[in-house]
């Protein structure tokens, strides 16, 4: 796809920057304090320095900064690089526009684009009906973004090199900075395509985008979205020889596969893929979703119960904060971001039984936070007074979100 001059030229062009906003706030992309900064950059008029910075080539101007962070929930650490606000927005901006280069990628990829996703990948795997009858290799890049290598990524980006060489060599500057801010100091660092810049999912695409269309050449089914690979084939002896052309591609990126991730599963077994669980052509939670979201659901009520005691409020005060922490989390609205479950999940759900187990544990969390307890005097607290402080069962709004799909599709 030709585009006329380069990206970066619309960065001077204040209808396109609110349309860009304008795009982010439909798709409730974005919290309020990252609205508000986006909206005051606007106002401001910040882009027009900007845009000179990158004319002067002194933009980013700035050393990223690198931080290791707890995963949600676990003791595991992993490493993300940031900019400044004013770096940061313009880079989204970019990224934002950065689908002049979609055709490039294989259909395969299903992370990080505008014309593919979640929904694709799992409906492609549903008008397959002989993937059931297949065998299952799910793969995990170890460190994926971190790890890619600099000049092989350059290398991967010639084709963005072709069409605008202006962005290509933007991205180029940033990439080759070899040093970072890390706990108040400069340090010299190996960081790859750097997680958490809004350039980076982009940049991880294109790394990865020849050993997508290797194997869909091949007539391989085959899917990937970020560092999860889901590779399939009609016999064993197949599906290892796919396995281990996969793992010589990846070396040959100079990415591992992550051994305690890996698995295998013959047909008719169960599968995992992005959070769902698949069973014979049917997509539910998968385990490791609904053993996190049981995780969460019980460090949250037992801060809220905490609070409620420290505070000396009545005991339904606790219940009721739980209730609406849980209903962001599931539902979304004000200062949530996309990531909920009615969007990720219920799009692609098929059956129910996930659903109810974490009804049923919400609702034990519930009536613990009023009691402090787990025990069977806690059925006093009804069904009914949940919904009345608010609760929302997940299966009901599931039904409900299909029943309004259906009726919106027959228009």
């Amino acid at each position: 796809m030709e585009i006329q001059g380069s990206v970066l030229d619309r960065l001077t062009d204040e209808t396109v920057w609110q349309q860009f906003l304008d795009d982010k706030l439909e798709k409730q992309h974005l919290r309020k304090e990252e609205e508000n900064k986006i909206r005051s950059y606007i106002e401001n008029r910040t882009y027009e320095k900007m845009a000179e910075l990158i004319r002067e080539g002194a933009f980013p101007g700035e050393y990223p900064v690198k931080k290791v962070i707890n995963k949600e929930g676990t003791t595991k650490k992993r490493v993300v690089y940031s900019f400044g606000d004013d770096v940061s927005i313009t880079l989204k901006f970019i990224a934002f526009h950065m689908d002049f280069m979609e055709d490039v990628l294989a259909d395969s990829c299903y992370a990080f684009r505008k014309t593919r996703g979640v929904s694709q990948a799992l409906q492609r795997l549903r008008r397959n009906p002989k993937v059931k009858d297949m065998y299952c290799y799910k793969a995990d890049i170890s460190n994926y973004f971190n790890s890619i290598d600099i000049p092989l990524l350059l290398e991967a980006l010639q084709p963005l090199k072709e069409r605008d060489v202006r962005l290509y060599e933007l991205m180029e500057k940033i990439l080759m900075q070899d040093r970072v801010w890390y706990r108040g100091k400069l340090i010299p660092d190996e960081h790859g395509a750097m997680a958490g810049l809004p350039i980076a999912p982009f940049l991880a695409n294109m790394y990865l985008n020849r050993v997508d269309h290797y194997f869909e050449q091949q007539g391989v089914e085959y899917y990937r979205y970020s560092d999860d690979i889901l590779i399939f084939a009609e016999s064993e002896s197949q599906l290892t020889e796919r396995k281990e052309e996969l793992g010589r591609k990846l070396q040959e990126r100079k990415l591992t596969i992550n051994a305690s991730k890996e698995s295998v599963s013959r047909p008719g077994e169960v599968w995992e893929f992005l959070g769902f669980s698949y069973k014979q052509g049917e997509f539910d939670l998968s385990d490791n979703t609904k053993r996190k979201m049981k995780a969460k659901i019980k460090r949250k009520a037992e801060a809220l119960r905490r609070w409620q005691r420290k505070k000396g409020l009545t005991p339904d005060k606790a219940a009721i904060g739980f209730i609406h922490a849980m209903n962001r989390k599931f539902y979304g609205g004000k200062g949530t971001d996309d990531f909920t479950w009615s969007r990720w999940f219920f799009p692609n759900l098929t059956v129910d039984c996930g659903l109810r187990e974490i009804d049923s544990h919400m609702q034990e969390y519930i009536r613990y936070a009023v009691t402090g307890r787990h025990y069977k005097g806690n059925y006093r607290i009804t069904y009914e007074q949940m919904k009345a402080w608010g609760y929302r069962n997940l299966v009901h709004a599931f039904y409900d979100y299909k029943k309004n799909t259906e009726e919106t599709a027959k228009g």
